[in-house]
């Protein structure tokens, strides 16, 4: 299964012209831009969600 990763330039996250136009530069000569991975939610297999489900419950009803 390939999924391709979407990059997010850490300078579109900044409103103020002087912090944006610093990252801007720190993108481009690095030669790469900075980027944050999007998250990935977990995977659970064999039951493993299930099981973990009924863990919260029971330590929610202990704290109860």
């Amino acid at each position: 299964m390939n999924r391709k990763i979407e990059a997010i330039h850490l300078s579109s996250l900044f409103t103020n012209p002087a912090v944006k136009a610093a990252f801007e530069r720190a993108e481009r000569d690095n030669g790469a831009a900075l980027a944050i991975p999007a998250p990935r939610p977990p995977r659970f297999i064999g039951g493993a969600g299930a099981s973990l489900q009924w863990r919260r419950n029971l330590e929610a009803l202990e704290l109860a």
